[in-house]
C-alpha cells in the first residue's frame, strides 16, 4: 500500500500548467517591451525634413531590439517554468536538471506556435496584398494592357504616354467631330503601342518595322517632322527600359531585405531556444536549493 501511495504521488513527467504559464508570461512580457520600443522608436522620427534620426538606424535599433525582447522573453517564461515545476523525486540529479530544460524547450515551443497562430491570423491579408504588389512590380514592364482610368500601371504606360503627348499648344483634331473619332481610336492605339513596347521591354530590343511603325504614329499624332518623331521613340523606348530595371532593381531590394529580416528571425529563435532551456534549468535549480530571487541586494519576486 505505501508503495502504490508513492508511484501515484509521483509528479507527471511533464507539466502544462508551468509550460503554459511560462509560455503566457513570455507572450505578455513580449507585448509589453514592444510597445515601450515602438513609442521610443516613434520619438525619435520626425515627418520634417532634417529632423529627427534616419530611417535605417531607427529599423536597425528596433530590428535588435525585437531580437532582444524576444529572448529576454523567452529566457523569463523558461525560468518560470523550470521554478514552478514539481520537484521529481531527486531533482538535483541529471534526470531532474532535463526535466526541467525539457520545460523550458516546451515553454520555447508553445510561444512559438502562439507567435505563428497570430501572425497567420493577422498578417494573412497583408501577405496576400504584398504578393500581389511586388508581382505587379516584377511583371509591370510586361504588361501590354492599360488603366482606362488614365492611371499608369507600368514602364510601358508611362512610355506611351510620353511618345504620344502633342507639342504644347498643338490639337489632334480642328473640329470636334474629328476629335471624337480621335477619341474613339485612342484607346485601341494606345493598347496597340502599350504592347510593342512590352515586347521591346522583354526583348530588350526594338524591331526596325516597330521602330518605323511608332514612327509614322508619333509624326502623324504630334505633327513632329519624322527625324523628330524618330528621336521621341527612341528616347520612349530609353525611358521605359530605365523605369523597368529601376522596378527591378527595388524588387530585388526587396527580396533582400527579406532574406536578411528571416535570417536574423531565424538566428534569433534559435538563441531563445538554448536561452529558454539554460533559463528552466538555472529555475529548477533555484527552487531545489530555495533560493529567493534578489536584484540589487532586494528580493526581486
Amino acid at each position: 500500500m505505501a508503495i502504490t501511495d508513492t508511484i501515484a504521488a509521483k509528479p507527471s513527467y511533464l507539466e502544462w500548467g508551468p509550460i503554459l504559464a511560462g509560455a503566457i508570461a513570455a507572450a505578455a512580457l513580449s507585448f509589453l517591451l514592444l510597445t515601450f520600443g515602438s513609442a521610443v522608436g516613434l520619438s525619435l522620427t520626425s515627418p520634417w525634413p532634417g529632423a529627427g534620426a534616419k530611417l535605417w538606424v531607427v529599423a536597425l535599433a528596433l530590428a535588435w531590439w525585437m531580437v532582444l525582447v524576444q529572448i529576454a522573453s523567452f529566457a523569463a517564461g523558461g525560468y518560470l517554468a523550470g521554478r514552478m515545476r514539481s520537484r521529481w523525486m531527486d531533482s538535483r540529479s541529471a534526470e531532474g536538471a532535463f526535466r526541467d530544460s525539457t520545460h523550458g524547450f516546451m515553454v520555447w515551443a508553445v510561444g512559438v506556435l502562439m507567435g505563428a497562430a497570430v501572425l497567420a491570423i493577422v498578417g494573412l491579408g497583408a501577405a496576400k496584398t504584398g504578393a500581389e504588389a511586388a508581382s505587379t512590380v516584377a511583371a509591370g514592364a510586361a504588361s501590354g494592357n492599360l488603366s482606362k482610368s488614365g492611371l499608369a500601371m507600368g514602364p510601358a504606360d508611362y512610355a506611351v504616354d510620353l511618345l504620344l503627348r502633342p507639342q504644347p499648344g498643338q490639337t489632334t483634331g480642328a473640329a470636334g467631330d474629328v476629335k471624337a473619332a480621335n477619341a474613339s481610336n485612342d484607346d485601341a492605339l494606345r493598347a496597340e503601342t502599350g504592347r510593342i513596347f512590352a515586347g521591346a521591354i522583354k526583348n530588350q530590343a526594338l524591331t526596325a518595322r516597330d521602330r518605323t511603325y511608332l514612327t509614322q504614329i508619333v509624326a502623324s499624332r504630334t505633327g513632329l517632322p519624322q527625324p523628330e518623331a524618330q528621336a521621341r521613340v527612341d528616347s520612349a523606348v530609353t525611358e521605359a527600359r530605365d523605369l523597368e530595371i529601376k522596378a527591378r532593381e527595388q524588387a530585388d531590394k526587396a527580396r533582400k531585405t527579406t532574406l536578411i529580416t528571416a535570417f536574423i528571425a531565424a538566428m534569433s529563435l534559435l538563441i531563445s531556444l538554448v536561452v529558454a532551456t539554460a533559463a528552466a534549468a538555472a529555475g529548477g535549480r533555484h527552487r531545489d536549493e530555495d533560493r529567493i530571487p534578489m536584484f540589487a541586494g532586494h528580493r526581486f519576486w
